[in-house]
């Protein structure tokens, strides 16, 4: 494996659509977020819940983004990595 290849379970994330990405991250925050706030900010059961909910919104949409930018910004590096190897490689033929 290469320095810049990610493992094979972030590539799958990657892989994944942004929409697809945002509903798993959300589901996965949501009771992570109402449990930080039942214990660490103790909070009531029902107002935990909600901030949960609520929080785990704009979380899960910033996850699914980064995930997409790193996708692409990877992807960017590889095609430019690409190219110089296709051009050191045919000079020295």
């Amino acid at each position: 494996m290469s320095e810049s290849s990610p493992p094979k379970l972030i590539q799958r994330w990657e892989n994944l659509e942004m929409g697809l990405q945002f509903l798993i991250a959300f589901i996965v925050l949501i009771p992570v977020i109402a449990v930080l706030h039942w214990t660490a900010l103790n909070q009531p059961l029902a107002r935990g819940a909600v901030y949960g909910v609520f929080w785990a919104l704009p979380a899960a949409f910033l996850i699914a983004i980064a995930s997409q930018n790193e996708k692409r910004k990877r992807r960017g590096l590889q095609n430019v990595k690409d190219e110089h190897d296709d051009t050191t490689g045919s000079s020295a033929s």
